[in-house]
């Protein structure tokens, strides 16, 4: 069965988990710059942690579960073992979620621990559902075996996850886990961003981006940094340890390592800026990462939290957001244009691929969302409340660009709507 006889056969499943995470991110962005002060405010109030999460399951992660859904069987030859499943998680994760936001911004713990339930629910279906990479991965597939390791850690993640929330229900410091409150979260952060997205962006990436790849014999060296930085981390953490240093430094040097060959690419104009872009500041947030495993700023500086605050703002819209926002507009069109064109092409005019959206606007999606997140991290660092207007106002017009072009893309397959072709391509049929 082809990727795309797949695709008709499951019927469209990915659709909700997509349109979930592009309402996610706009009323995410909008939340940022309506309520731009609580940047100003320590970052663990239950408000930012409601809208993070927004951020972080509601867009990035609802986005990643759908985008599986069509990448693994044109990318790894892989299906989902059922549709039923895959409904069934999006049941799961989308109720887990909402619940999570919900509880999180009025500040109820105990319907917030049992939200997280549903979220580890919803990633267990996932990989089981997806079990044929972890076959196809203990076969050598590079990019089967960072997927497969991305699944297990989003399990691994929503598992600390429940840990997390019901400590809090239980009013309890530690509870289930050894370490302090803060060294347990931040570990929980490392699992679901470093584990989970950059894994499965980074072994995509190797098809999608093939500068990536780099030397075959780099691949098992460059995997096995990553794992070993990942693993390290998050355990130093959890124990509440010291040690972190190293392991922060194998991230920086693996994922500078990835990010060379689209570098040096675009240095002899053989790649595109934003190939390039949220790399570079993958690169910077990894710097920030060792700076602060090595205690820079020190613990007792009041700068620390704000360093920590923009390292994390960088890592989710600067690397995450705007890698899915490019990398976008090398997949929907192709899916869009397979669904809806594809059985036409060649009896009657059909549009191109890339005349499925506009590439104006597409630029400058990508500029403001550029400049309005470095300058966010301007303004946490600053603790200037303008600069955070004008900068979270920045990102949510990119965004608004983003989704706008999402829907000029998906209108196509949604609402059928009738393709005109221009005269020039009449006369040519």
């Amino acid at each position: 069965m082809t990727a795309i006889e797949s695709h008709h056969t499951r019927g469209r499943i990915e659709e909700p988990f997509i349109l979930t995470a592009m309402l996610s991110l706009l009323g995410g962005t909008l939340w940022m710059w309506v309520r731009h002060r609580q940047f100003l405010e320590y970052f663990y109030s239950p408000e930012l942690l409601a809208l993070t999460h927004v951020i972080t399951l509601g867009f990035t992660t609802s986005l990643m579960m759908g985008v599986l859904l069509r990448l693994a069987p044109m990318s790894l030859e892989v299906n989902p073992r059922s549709t039923r499943l895959a409904r069934a998680q999006f049941v799961l994760f989308f109720v887990g979620a909402a619940g999570m936001v919900f509880h999180f911004w009025i500040a109820e713990w105990n319907g917030l621990a049992w939200a997280t339930l549903l979220l580890l629910a919803a990633a267990i279906v996932q990989l089981y559902n997806f079990s044929a990479i972890l076959r196809r991965a203990l076969d050598g597939d590079w990019v089967a075996r960072y997927a497969a390791s991305s699944l297990v850690y989003l399990v691994l993640a929503a598992t600390l996850g429940v840990l997390l929330g019901f400590n809090k229900a239980l009013d309890s410091e530690t509870g289930f886990l050894p370490g302090k409150f803060s060294s347990n979260l931040f570990a929980h952060i490392h699992l679901a961003g470093i584990g989970w997205v950059t894994m499965m962006i980074f072994g995509f990436q190797l098809k999608l981006v093939p500068t990536t790849k780099g030397s075959v014999r780099s691949l098992p060296i460059r995997f096995g940094l990553l794992q070993v930085g990942t693993i390290g981390l998050v355990g130093t953490l959890l124990a509440d340890v010291s040690g972190q240093g190293p392991f922060a430094l194998l991230l920086l040097v693996a994922i500078a390592w990835h990010a060379w060959g689209p570098v040096r690419a675009f240095a002899s104009g053989r790649a595109r800026e934003w190939e390039v872009v949220p790399l570079l500041i993958l690169c910077g947030v990894a710097i920030a990462g060792v700076l602060l495993a090595w205690g820079v700023p020190p613990p007792e500086s009041a700068l620390r939290i704000r360093v920590q605050f923009a390292y994390a703002y960088a890592g989710l819209l600067g690397w995450i957001a705007l890698t899915i926002t490019t990398v976008a507009f090398k997949l929907f069109p192709i899916w869009v244009w397979q669904e809806r064109f594809e059985p036409d092409y060649g009896r009657i005019p059909v549009p191109g691929m890339k005349a499925l959206y506009n590439h104006r606007l597409r630029a400058l999606s990508n500029v403001l969302l550029t400049a309005g997140v470095l300058a966010t991290v301007a303004g946490i660092l600053s603790v200037r409340g303008v600069i955070l207007f004008v900068s979270l106002g920045l990102v949510f017009g990119g965004v608004v660009c983003f989704v706008i072009n999402f829907f000029l893309m998906a209108r196509w397959a949604l609402l059928k709507v009738e393709y005109h072709a221009p005269r020039e391509q009449e006369t040519g049929w």
